[in-house]
């Protein structure tokens, strides 16, 4: 009954935009543009020295040289993999830096292999679409490998955006849709009848583990963020704040929920923001945070060395605070490093809450650049220039922690100021 109603609404659908055949050519030429981008990933585990077919699959093919994206659950039990291509080919992965076939960002469910296209082979990668644009009621098509069953295509429309709290993963922000989707589709992309993707296909809300009209995507802005870290650096570079935080119910107007901070750690971003326990998060960015998933998804979207702007509440009182995200062992070694300035020169440095730039915040008695000043803009050390603190560490340990000269910006001027053992000048 269900497919007849679904045959009876396209083709009245159809008909009112006068073409059925028109209608068609939209889904139809959407998958043939994508399909040579899909991917059959066979997994196997290997025992003894044999390997044994362990499951199925799909990857996404997301650069010439062969790049496939999948999920991180498709491969995770994996020790070994091959791609089958639209034309029937097969190949073998290329083992990355840490020894693996692929490198993942489990908050996300999403992994990277690499064809091994040592033969000069090139393959067509899927065109990125911006997610943001897509719409409640649009059209969608997932391409995938249900059971094993290459290049199947199924279609349905995006049924909700934004959906988390789901439980499937640390960071969800996933596109809900009306797809059949089933085990093996997993990795495969939802695009739009432009043939661009706007997804990875990744579960679904199932008491019985097959299709039951509820499927989930992850967006692909997040899917194109978390590919470039993983290709990049091997992992996804995520900012820390530095606080705990519990969702509470709490009547008021409209509120019904608040996040609330019940700790800060001592020396984070965080604490030198001047967060406290107790605030209440309004918002991040202009963006309304009213659960703990709402929160973990809008950090975890965002790239390290980020500026955002927290909206909190605090005793009654709206209060803006600006802060850079940054990773937790960056930061650490930042704050490391800021204190092996302050032991060797008497200098202390931080971001200007609203510019960004980094200011001097104390300078001691005892250092060797005397006429440097508390409230000094930092343009740059050793002639490089300096716009973030990173850059500034950055030099600083280059130049194995020396300093001889400092340009600032003070008053309206642009100053050098060089390091004496007697005291310095200003050039």
């Amino acid at each position: 009954m269900k497919k007849i109603f679904l045959t009876l609404f396209i083709l009245s659908t159809a008909l009112a935009y006068g073409n059925i055949k028109e209608f068609n050519s939209y889904f139809i030429n959407a998958s043939a543009i994508v399909k040579p981008s899909v991917v059959n990933l066979i997994s196997y585990e290997k025992n003894s020295n044999r390997l044994t077919k362990k499951s199925y699959g799909t990857g996404t093919i997301i650069s010439r040289n062969g790049y496939i994206v999948t999920n991180y659950h498709v491969v995770k039990n994996g020790s070994y993999f091959k791609a089958v291509t639209s034309d029937g080919k097969s190949y073998d992965m290329k083992t990355f830096s840490n020894g693996k076939f692929y490198v993942s960002d489990y908050k996300t469910d999403i992994a990277i292999l690499k064809i091994d296209n040592s033969d000069g082979s090139i393959f067509s990668p899927i065109k990125f679409g911006d997610s943001d644009l897509l719409e409640e009621g649009e059209w969608v098509i997932a391409i995938g490998n249900p059971y094993g069953l290459r290049q199947s295509i199924t279609a349905g429309i995006v049924s909700s955006k934004g959906r988390n709290n789901l439980g499937f993963t640390d960071i969800e922000d996933f596109i809900q849709t009306d797809v059949s989707i089933n085990p093996g589709n997993s990795g495969g992309p939802l695009i739009n009848l432009k043939g661009e993707m706007m997804g990875i296909n990744t579960a679904i809300r199932s008491g019985t583990g097959g299709y039951q009209g509820i499927s989930f995507a992850i967006p692909s802005n997040i899917v194109a963020q978390v590919c470039h870290e993983l290709i990049e650096y091997g992992r996804v570079r995520r900012g820390w704040l530095g606080l705990i935080a519990r969702e509470r119910e709490f009547i008021s107007g409209s509120e019904k929920k608040i996040v609330e901070i019940i700790s800060v750690i001592r020396n984070s971003p965080s604490d030198i923001a001047g967060i406290v326990q107790g605030d209440i998060i309004k918002e991040i960015d202009g963006v309304k945070i009213d659960s703990l998933g709402s929160l973990t998804k809008m950090i975890g979207n965002k790239k390290t060395g980020s500026r955002i702007q927290i909206t909190l509440s605090r005793n009654g009182k709206i209060i803006d605070i600006n802060l850079t995200l940054r990773e937790k062992d960056e930061y650490e070694k930042i704050q490391n490093e800021i204190y092996n300035l302050f032991q060797i020169y008497g200098i202390e440095v931080d971001e200007d809450s609203a510019s960004g730039k980094i200011v001097v915040t104390y300078v001691s008695p005892s250092s060797p650049f005397k006429y440097l000043e508390q409230g000094d803009i930092i343009i740059s050390i050793n002639y490089k220039k300096i716009e973030t603190l990173e850059d500034f560490i950055f030099y600083f340990i280059k130049a194995n922690r020396k300093i001889d000269v400092i340009e600032v910006r003070k008053d309206s001027g642009i100053y050098e100021i060089r390091r004496s053992n007697s005291g310095s000048n200003y050039e």
